[in-house]
């Protein structure tokens, strides 16, 4: 018994009472609170008056066996939650100088447990919870956490960081399960999604076995599987579990701020007794959006590649240990208060940081922006008012400069007097982001809906779209010139798929029916229909007419071939979601400001699929040295991403402010960079002019690595640049 789960081992304890069966309110009592002393550690007072228990900012009130009679409705219930906890919580709340809010209040009748919040001054009840294991463990994780606990980067580590029990053991169960799957020969979903994320994302960069072995030393969960695979096994495992948890957390937030009929989605899914229902709830709810659809955001949950734990929590190898620590993690996430959240910077982005480790992060050229820096790029990135300026950070990450823009435009649209809805509508017209690291996309989107919450709660019934998409800051979809303009070719996907995508260019730029299409031709991906039966469905559903087929047909039908066959190959399942994305960021429009910090990688370090890939970009833009003694093309990609951003979505007379590398105003290898020109081929081409350099070396501003840090700020003029530019070298 010894080593079961503590939930068990409770559980077990108050089964064994209530089976003999228990008698009246105090055996209910005593079972229980000896059950939970048994597996917390903790003592619970008990005030003799009235029975109830409590432990520091926890509460519990017994109730004789059955007396709910299963409803929150009846007599017993209204008895034990409005006039037992909310006066004994208000009471403790003066005594102890605690917010009310805070307090976790359980009413338990044996049969059913259901916690309760107190919110101005009333009492509101959750889910009314039948007696399991799992209804156990909640109440087990309720003490623990001993308080409702605000959404914190501390707050955050302590749960769902390294050092946390419930995360090392779900980490390690998605690591099995995970090591299990990419071991098995042929091709399977799990292996195809861990394929095509290194496609996207990038593979680790070389490094050395001493960083290599430092790296391990700090995680948490061993890596059983191939060892070649074991750091980019690992940092899939960690992005999986932190999408996870971040989805969780923001179908928190849109319950909480009552967008949805789904109440407090984490504690109901802890509690399902099916593991298939509870699997099931997680792909519908969270997977597939369902949740957030209902809360009027549309396509907030687009990457299904951190999804495939739902396929291997189905297998009965893994769903022993799988599927009790996802329930443990949901367990802990609703005792989170999402109703309240204070707009204090990016929390989402320290628990990145706190969950991948720094040598890994800067391998990958992963340097996240001190609020202070993020700040005072803004500010050299102003030309007049935010309520005037649409914003593009083109390679966001996890949204600080989305958020800091979203604050600046907030403030000025409140001084204007602007009311709830148009700042909403203002906000999600103007302040998109862009990138290629699917985690990022998820995080930076739901970091955007913490910010503008309140303003939805404002709202009710209000539809949005969060302007954060996956997409590709350097190698963007385009007309292709051997087709004319009539066509569009876009090339991606790992070497398995490899993929070239051709749309008609009418179909490519108008996103709505590009959905449309794709909705369709996914469905019938997934029907294994041919080709010729899509184009008469297209037709049929008035997608598209009948004369449009006859003309789009050659490049529809050599795209979803290509995904067809990738479907009878079980590598299926992504393919236009994620191509929905790349073409939704050629039609968002120009920008009055571009900012951000794009990363500080360099082109040999590249995954060489990408480089290949991209390559005919760059040269375009002349920023390649020819010079092969000074680096040739070892250019730095934030100075490609400079030039690729300014063309392609900044506007004439625009400003763009990044933190950069200042290499690329000295070394030889940048020369190319350094002319300015954003089409050296064309006598007519735009100039990138600089206005100001920040050279900010000796600041060190980013803590975990001693790079060379510039804000470079450009203006996008039809004349060449003038000099002298102002070039401030600042002083620790």
């Amino acid at each position: 018994m010894g080593s079961q789960p503590i939930e068990i081992q409770a559980y077990e304890k108050i089964q064994a009472k209530r089976i003999r069966p228990w008698k009246g309110e105090e055996e209910v009592r005593l079972a229980w609170v000896s059950a939970l002393e048994s597996a917390t550690g903790v003592h619970f007072d008990a005030e003799r008056a009235k029975k109830d228990s409590s432990y520091n900012n926890v509460i519990i009130e017994f109730k004789a066996p059955g007396f709910f009679k299963g409803s929150k409705s009846s007599a017993k219930f209204i008895e034990a939650t409005h006039k037992r906890l909310l006066p004994y919580i208000l009471r403790e709340s003066v005594k102890e100088g605690i917010d009310p809010e805070d307090f976790i209040g359980i009413a338990i009748d044996g049969e059913h447990i259901c916690f309760v919040q107190v919110r101005d001054n009333n009492i509101h009840a959750q889910h009314l919870i039948p007696f399991s294991s799992y209804a156990v463990g909640l109440v087990i994780q309720a003490v623990v956490s001993n308080v409702r606990k605000a959404v914190s980067a501390n707050n955050l580590m302590t749960d769902f960081g390294h050092g946390a029990i419930n995360a090392k053991d779900f980490m390690q169960a998605l690591a099995d399960a995970f090591a299990g799957e990419i071991a098995i020969a042929g091709n399977s979903k799990i292996k195809m999604l861990f394929e095509e994320w290194r496609a996207l994302y990038g593979q680790v960069a070389d490094m050395s076995i001493f960083q290599a072995e430092t790296i391990e030393k700090e995680m948490s969960f061993i890596w059983r599987g191939e060892p070649k695979l074991s750091l980019p096994g690992r940092l899939f495992v960690i992005h999986t579990y932190n999408s996870i948890l971040i989805k969780l957390l923001a179908a928190e937030i849109v319950s909480a701020h009552g967008l949805t009929a789904s109440m407090q989605p984490a504690q109901a899914m802890s509690t399902i007794l099916n593991d298939e229902m509870l699997l099931n709830a997680l792909m519908q709810d969270i997977e597939k959006s369902g949740i957030f659809f209902q809360a009027g955001i549309k396509g907030f949950v687009e990457e299904v590649i951190f999804s495939w734990y739902l396929d291997a929590a189905l297998m009965p190898e893994y769903s022993q240990s799988l599927l009790p620590s996802l329930r443990r993690i949901l367990a802990a996430i609703s005792l989170y208060r999402t109703d309240r959240l204070t707009h204090t910077r990016d929390v989402l982005r320290d628990l990145y940081q706190g969950l991948v480790p720094g040598k890994l992060r800067q391998s990958l050229g992963e340097f996240y922006t001190p609020d202070w820096l993020v700040d005072f790029t803004l500010s050299k990135a102003k030309k007049g008012s935010w309520l005037e300026s649409r914003v593009l950070d083109p390679t966001c990450g996890s949204g600080a400069f989305l958020l800091a823009a979203i604050r600046n435009i907030r403030d000025e649209a409140v001084k204007k007097g602007w009311d709830a809805q148009a700042i909403l509508d203002y906000i999600c017209l103007s302040v998109w982001g862009f990138d290629l690291n699917p985690l990022a996309v998820q995080t930076a989107r739901v970091n955007f809906l913490m910010e503008i919450a309140d303003l939805l709660q404002q709202t009710p019934g209000h539809q949005i779209e969060v302007p954060v998409l996956l997409a590709d800051a350097i190698y963007s979809p385009a007309a292709n010139p051997e087709y004319g303009q009539d066509i569009v070719n876009y090339k991606i996907g790992s070497q398995v798929a490899k993929l070239n995508i051709e749309l008609p260019s009418a179909l490519a730029f108008d996103r709505i029916r590009l959905d449309q299409v794709f909705a369709q031709m996914g469905s019938d991906v997934e029907s294994n229909r041919e080709f010729d039966r899509v184009g008469q469905r297209l037709v049929e559903s008035n997608v598209v007419t009948a004369t449009e087929l006859e003309q789009w047909q050659p490049p529809l039908k050599r795209t979803y071939d290509q995904i067809l066959a990738l479907h009878r190959q079980q590598w299926n399942g992504i393919w236009f979601r994620i191509v929905r994305n790349f073409f939704w960021s050629a039609t968002a429009g120009q920008f009055d400001c571009v900012i951000g910090n794009p990363p500080w990688v360099r082109w040999s370090k590249l995954p060489e699929t990408y480089r290949e890939r991209v390559k005919p970009t760059c040269e375009h833009y002349g920023i390649f040295s020819n010079n092969k003694r000074h680096g040739g093309n070892e250019l730095d990609i934030s100075a490609m991403i400079t030039y690729t951003t300014a063309d392609k979505w900044l506007k004439k007379d625009g400003r763009l402010a990044f933190v950069i590398t200042g290499t690329i105003f000295k070394n030889p290898s940048s020369a190319g960079f350094r002319t300015f020109q954003i089409e050296p081929k064309n006598a007519k081409s735009l100039h990138l002019s600089p206005v100001s350099v920040d050279d900010m070396k000796a600041l060190k501003p980013f803590t975990d690595a001693s790079n060379h840090t510039v804000v470079a700020v450009f203006d996008k003029l039809d004349t060449p640049a003038s000099y002298p530019t102002p070039y401030r070298e600042w002083v620790n």
